[in-house]
C-alpha cells in the first residue's frame, strides 16, 4: 500500500522514457542534446562506475548548469535506461541470422559477453530492470528469432534462449567481480594463491576433502577465460539441443 497521505497515482510506475515527448523545454543549451548527455554518462560509467554518474557530475563534464540537463532527461532512472539502450545498440546486433540456431545462439552469447565486459555497469541494470528501448527490443526480437520456426511455444522459445543469456550473465558477473577485487585490493590471483597456500595445505593434509585436493593439485592454474567461457557455452547449447529433441518427439 502507498504511504498515508500520498496519492496512489504518484507512486505508480512511470511510463518508459521512450513513450514520453522528448523536448528540451524553454531556452535549450545549443551544445546539449539527449545523445550528448547519454554519451557523457556512458563514458563516465565506463571509467568510474555507475555510482559516479550524477546530473551534477555530467553537467560539470559538459560545462553547463545542472538544472539545464533536466530539460532533456527528467530523472536518473531515465538516464540509466537511455544509457543501457545506447550500449545495447553499439555493435550492430551481430548481423543477420543464418538459420543455424546453434551457431546463431553461440554468436549472440559471445557478443553479449564482450559487450558486458566493455561496460561492466550494464549487467546489474540489464538483469534487474527491463529496459524497453529500441535497441533492447531489437536484441530481444533477434534472440527469439533464433529459435523461431522450430515449432516451439513462445514460452519454450523464451526459456531456451533465456537460459543461454543467464549463462552469459553468470560468467560475466564472476569475471567482473574478480576484476573488481584486483582493482580494490591490488592483489592479483597469484598473490591470493600465495596468501592462502599455507592454509589450504593444512586443509588438504587432513584428508577430508580428496576431490578438492585433487582440484588444487591438478587443475589448470591459469585457464584461458575465453576458452572456459566457450567450453561452458557448448555445454549449455548441448542442453538446449537435448531439450529441442524432446520437444520434437511425438
Amino acid at each position: 500500500m502507498p504511504p498515508q497521505g500520498t496519492n496512489p497515482s504518484q507512486t505508480s510506475a512511470r511510463s518508459p522514457v521512450w513513450s514520453r515527448p522528448r523536448t528540451a523545454g524553454r531556452g535549450p543549451q545549443p551544445s546539449l542534446s539527449v545523445e550528448a548527455i547519454v554519451s557523457e554518462a556512458v563514458a563516465l560509467a565506463d571509467a568510474e562506475g555507475v555510482d559516479a554518474v550524477s546530473m551534477r557530475r555530467i553537467a560539470s563534464e559538459l560545462s553547463v548548469g545542472t538544472m539545464s540537463l533536466y530539460r532533456y532527461v527528467e530523472t536518473k532512472d531515465d538516464l540509466l535506461d537511455l544509457m543501457t539502450d545506447q550500449v545495447m545498440g553499439e555493435d550492430g546486433f551481430g548481423g543477420e541470422l543464418t538459420g543455424d540456431w546453434r551457431g546463431d545462439l553461440r554468436g549472440i552469447a559471445v557478443g553479449y559477453r564482450e559487450l558486458m565486459l566493455r561496460h561492466p555497469w550494464v549487467l546489474p541494470i540489464a538483469a534487474s530492470r527491463p529496459s524497453l528501448g529500441p535497441n533492447v527490443l531489437r536484441r530481444t526480437e533477434r534472440l527469439l528469432g533464433v529459435v523461431d520456426g522450430l515449432g516451439l511455444h513462445i514460452d519454450e522459445m523464451s526459456g531456451l534462449t533465456g537460459t543461454v543469456v543467464a549463462y552469459v550473465r553468470g560468467v560475466v558477473l564472476t569475471e567482473i567481480a574478480e576484476a573488481e577485487v584486483v582493482r580494490r585490493t591490488g592483489q592479483t590471483e597469484d598473490d591470493y594463491r600465495r596468501a592462502v597456500g599455507p592454509y589450504l595445505g593444512e586443509v588438504m593434509a587432513e584428508g577430508k576433502h580428496p576431490l578438492l585436493t585433487r582440484f588444487v593439485l591438478e587443475a589448470d592454474e591459469h585457464p584461458d577465460p575465453d576458452q572456459v567461457f566457450l567450453g561452458g557455452l557448448e555445454l549449455v547449447l548441448d542442453g538446449v539441443e537435448a531439450r529441442l529433441e524432446r520437444l520434437r518427439r511425438p
